[in-house]
């Protein structure tokens, strides 16, 4: 359970740094991309001081390692983009959460491909936990009578005393950001599941590393200015987004845990959902509608139905 706290720790961590880096105006690619330098660092020093893996000191990769390690370099820069656009525009309240109904796809993965099983008391637990996250859905409509907030049609107004439709970048962004967060998280299953266990740190490693080379080719491409400040909040950005996924793997593979994913998952996402609402409602003043409030209320008893079962 101690490898969970951290996880879903380094998560939140993660969450605040983001807002943090938005609120000060930081250039998200640059962010991103230095992120991988520290991220990367830490994981070549996991790796070198790793025993060797065979008698001959070389280090092994299988298969299977190689191929979730390049994927994982494609999806992590991809969730971390769709995640600084969500929270810069819907705040990190309602990116945050929503990011987390991405656990439906590792639940589903660990049903009905693993095979597990669950009890009438966790699978309370689990349906709480997507009450929650359908409570906090930001599929919301526009204010009335003003300019369509997602830009999509600048010098439209809706009539006076109408409605306007909903907001059309939310009908893409979260059904994405569900889609790619649930893909990175199934990512940490998916090595457990197929891959040599003592790789682990080979994973994160190709994953981090590829990564930074990916980003760091695309500042390069669009020639963005390197400030001093963005450069330094992506470097300790890459800490916690190193560790949020070496704990999450460490938590699947803990003796009490193994054979309960399903369990680490709804657990992990919906504590993290009442982390971001809270920090959200206290260090940045997101306001809290009712409807929210009932959804942190129900997150917080899908997580102690969760730890019951």
């Amino acid at each position: 359970m101690g490898y969970l706290i951290l996880a879903i720790l380094a998560s939140f961590s993660i969450s605040l740094l983001i807002k943090d880096n938005e609120t000060h105006g930081a250039d998200t690619e640059v962010v991103l991309a230095s992120n991988y330098l520290t991220a990367s660092a830490v994981g070549w020093a996991f790796v070198l001081l790793q025993p060797a893996a065979d008698a001959g000191g070389r280090l092994s990769i299988s298969t299977p390692t190689l191929l979730l390690g390049l994927g994982g370099s494609l999806l992590w820069p991809s969730a971390f983009y769709l995640q600084m656009w969500g929270i810069r525009r819907y705040g990190v309240s309602l990116a945050g959460s929503v990011a987390r109904l991405s656990l439906s796809i590792p639940i589903l993965f660990a049903l009905l491909v693993l095979g597990e099983h669950l009890t009438p008391v966790t699978a309370l637990g689990i349906a709480g936990a997507f009450a929650a996250f359908l409570l906090l859905s930001p599929f919301r409509k526009a204010a009335t009578g003003k300019a369509d907030p997602g830009g999509q049609a600048p010098g439209k107004i809706a009539r006076a005393g109408t409605s306007t439709r909903i907001d059309r970048n939310a009908l893409w962004y979260f059904p994405t950001l569900l889609v790619v967060f649930g893909c990175v998280d199934l990512w940490a299953n998916l090595f457990n599941t197929l891959a040599p266990g003592d790789e682990r740190f080979v994973f994160m490693l190709l994953i981090f590393t590829v990564s930074g080379v990916l980003t760091w080719g695309s500042v390069l491409v669009r020639r963005r200015p390197l400030y001093r400040g963005s450069f330094l909040r992506g470097l300790l950005l890459g800490i916690p987004n190193f560790f949020s996924t070496f704990f999450l793997v460490g938590s699947l593979r803990a003796p009490r845990l193994q054979g309960h994913s399903a369990i680490v998952y709804a657990v992990y996402s919906a504590a993290g959902v009442i982390l971001a609402f809270v920090a959200g409602s206290v260090f940045w003043k997101e306001r809290l509608t009712g409807r929210n409030q009932l959804g942190v209320a129900v997150a917080v008893a899908a997580v102690a139905l969760l730890n019951l079962g």
